[in-house]
């Protein structure tokens, strides 16, 4: 039926989550967590979505209820079998529920779409840009936070060996250690302005918001090596004064 009404080949895939305040505890995996619908800490439950949304219109495709590593404990047997929970349940992070609803939704064909879209729990996670990534001819756009490391330039490495406990071992090193990797904030403010370019994204209540935007080329740091290169993308609100 959302296929019917605003499938679009340019149509978008969504994920995020949300919470849902709640005062007791027995409902299934509620506990106290950040809850974004009320911008803190709360004994809530917490959702993970997926939403679709095209020129022609915007909607719920899935829904996964985020059940907390605590729940899987001894502790909360009791509270399990309650709620009726399948006795092989085993935990899975927010980014591993978001990676099976996108694989489940592109297995399934009905939906078309060309962008994935998610904010930084995503961003950073292995999980879901391995699952975004093995979807031939997709493209995704996923936040990180400004602290994120990364390389202008891809840093050359080398394979070291090493003994240990009697036998050799070998594992990948910088070959130049001095090439530290920078944040994305430093590399946000160390652009020149002739690289920002400025868009309107959206009308507001009083006129048209406005976000200046630049993009570098750069190499993602994991574990203080390189792990992919991609395409960083920095966007600042624009007011006039």
């Amino acid at each position: 039926m959302v296929n019917d009404d605003m499938g679009d080949p340019d149509g978008v895939l969504m994920f995020d989550e949300s919470g849902f305040v709640k005062k007791r505890k027995e409902s299934a995996g509620v506990l106290r967590q950040y809850c974004g619908s009320v911008g803190k800490v709360e004994n809530c439950q917490v959702g993970v979505f997926a939403a679709y949304a095209s020129a022609h219109g915007y909607a719920f495709l899935d829904k996964c209820l985020f059940v907390p590593e605590e729940w899987c404990s001894e502790e909360y047997k009791e509270r399990r079998e309650k709620c009726d929970f399948p006795e092989d349940f085993t935990f899975k992070t927010k980014p591993q529920m978001a990676s099976e609803m996108l694989t489940e939704i592109h297995r399934q064909e009905i939906m078309p779409y060309k962008y994935i879209v998610a904010d930084s729990i995503y961003g950073h996670s292995h999980d879901f840009i391995e699952a975004a990534e093995k979807l031939a001819g997709k493209i995704y756009f996923v936040s990180i936070a400004s602290d994120t490391q990364c390389w202008l330039k891809v840093p050359v490495t080398m394979v070291k060996e090493y003994k240990y406990k009697g036998e050799m071992h070998t594992k990948s090193v910088l070959e130049d250690t001095a090439k530290k990797p920078i944040s994305a904030q430093e590399i946000a403010a160390n652009r020149n302005d002739y690289f920002w370019y400025r868009r309107k994204v959206s009308e507001g209540t009083k006129g048209p918001i406005e976000y200046e935007f630049c993009k570098r080329r750069v190499t993602l740091a994991k574990n203080g090596l390189s792990w992919k290169t991609a395409w960083l993308v920095i966007s600042l609100n624009w007011r006039k004064s």
